[in-house]
């Protein structure tokens, strides 16, 4: 028994499995692995355009986030490979040290590019896992801690100020972004504690996330750094929280279970690199949203089913049926929901070029299909506003609005109430859209002209300043003329922009 425990404590890693389905796990994801890499390095060095106008490195996803964090997740398995098939003179294990070391260089090349803190953090964590259980870190820390008691204190002390000092550094970098990730998870308790036995339901975080971040700002008890660097995530950039927040405490506890189940199998069949790469995927997920992206959602299946099964138990056919099932399940209203999509991108074309009413008739005919989607509902609620149907306007937006944290919604619905006269209930969406995002002067700046246009000058006043006092996110023509046009209606009134 005594050895047991030791053993539990103190794993050797297990001598590489070189069966069919193994090879084909660990091939198909080093594989992988070595092609999004690949594919970001021709990005970083302008051989390919990225997905995202924004960012140069996006690898096949739309944000570089995501990305770091796929590749950091299949990081730990290149490692553990590495090593297994360190000196093998087989030609399966010459082949998977190839496909291993080359991993290592392209993610290692592409990785500090993609500036993302919590891939460096979960690639840190995942392989350092690999690495105290190949190197058997914790037996031979233990031995020296017993010996050296005194010695080890200090250099616990030294390690720790080390890591503390390099985690201020990581949080300054982008002290801002940092800012606003806490920010969203404090909103997205509040949404749990308001929903604490089924949740909001899936896909219905952005919308609840909206709701719950202007009534946060509209108590007044919020920092002027969280109204700074407050934005309308489509996420929680916290899989746990998000998770919760959709399907309530109880969602959260089977899906931490499962995780538990499979972290457990993993350890007792020595399944090392899994384990590496699924706790640098769960890492990850505390700061992102990797399973809200098709890739990342499938390597984690695969990575937590062959943990739970083992790699010699046809892991690969279990996982296959269930990476095809929904799919096949689903796949007539897939096809036709893709078709929308693509005809919904070609009327784009017109609704960017002003086309308004005949892009909304056709917008119309596509909202069975893409009621689903906050973007279109606004594009519709747009095309009508523009063509003066403000009442059917205002139906989709508040549809989209109540699925989308986007203030705009709530700027073009009180726009569409001004039209009809309506003060109260656009001053009402105006306030609402400055609750959710209050760096922004688009609101201000549309409450100023409300109250202006009702005759209620004072208001329209106070207004007025506070647009031309308040210093906005972002800088930029648009602010700049929104400021000069307030001036110029103080100036009608004679009153003093200060």
């Amino acid at each position: 028994m005594k050895n047991k425990c030791a053993y539990y404590i103190y794993p050797n890693i297990r001598p590489f499995d070189y069966s069919i389905q193994t090879l084909l796990i660990y091939s198909g994801l080093l594989g992988w692995g070595i092609a999004e890499a690949f594919y970001g390095n021709l990005q970083l060095y302008g051989f390919y355009t990225s997905n995202n106008m924004l960012y140069r490195i996006t690898g096949s996803f739309e944000n570089p986030g995501p990305y770091a964090g796929f590749l950091a997740a299949i990081l730990p398995l290149a490692v553990y490979a590495a090593l297994q098939s360190s000196g093998k003179n087989t030609l399966s294990g010459k082949a998977l040290s190839v496909l291993a070391w080359i991993n290592i260089f392209l993610t290692a090349t592409i990785l500090p590019a993609t500036m993302s803190r919590a891939a460096w953090l979960a690639a840190s964590v995942g392989t350092g896992i690999i690495l105290i259980v190949h190197y058997k870190i914790i037996a031979r820390l233990h031995r020296y801690i017993v010996l050296h008691r005194k010695q080890a204190g200090i250099y616990a002390v030294v390690v720790c100020s080390l890591l503390i000092l390099i985690g201020a550094g990581i949080y300054h970098l982008k002290k801002d972004s940092a800012d606003g990730r806490l920010l969203m998870w404090k909103v997205t308790t509040r949404i749990i504690a308001q929903h604490p036995l089924t949740g909001v339901g899936h896909g219905n975080f952005a919308g609840a996330y909206g709701q719950a971040q202007a009534a946060y700002f509209a108590n007044g008890n919020a920092s002027p750094q969280e109204e700074y660097v407050a934005g309308s995530p489509e996420y929680a950039f916290n899989e746990f929280l998000q998770i919760a927040a959709e399907y309530g405490p109880g969602g959260l506890f089977l899906f931490v279970a499962i995780v538990i189940w499979a972290f457990r199998n993993a350890h007792i069949s020595r399944q090392t690199g899994i384990t590496g790469s699924l706790a640098a995927l769960l890492i990850f997920a505390c700061f992102s949203y990797p399973l809200r992206v098709g890739q990342s959602e499938i390597l984690f299946i695969i990575l937590l089913v062959t943990a739970i099964v083992g790699p010699k138990k046809k892991a690969v056919l279990l996982v296959s049926a269930l990476l095809l099932l929904p799919y096949v399940w689903n796949w007539e209203n897939r096809q036709e929901k893709q078709k929308a999509v693509e005809q919904w991108k070609d009327e784009q074309s017109y609704y960017n070029m002003g086309i308004y009413e005949e892009t909304a008739d056709n917008y119309r005919k596509l909202y069975p299909q893409l009621q689903d989607e906050p973007k279109f509902l606004f594009e519709l609620g747009h095309c009508l506003a523009k063509t003066g149907q403000y009442e059917e306007s205002n139906r989709f937006l508040l549809e989209g609005g109540y699925k989308s944290s986007d203030p705009m919604f709530w700027n073009i619905m009180g726009k569409n109430y001004q039209a009809l006269g309506r003060y109260h209930e656009a001053e009402t969406c105006f306030t609402h859209a400055w609750h959710i995002v209050p760096n922004r002067l688009y609101p201000l700046y549309l409450l100023a002209n409300l109250y202006f246009e009702s005759n209620q000058s004072e208001k329209g006043i106070a207004m007025a300043r506070k647009v031309i006092n308040k210093e906005p996110k972002v800088v930029s023509q648009a602010t700049n003329e929104m400021k000069t046009e307030m001036k110029e209606k103080l100036n009608q009134y004679n009153q003093p922009t200060q």
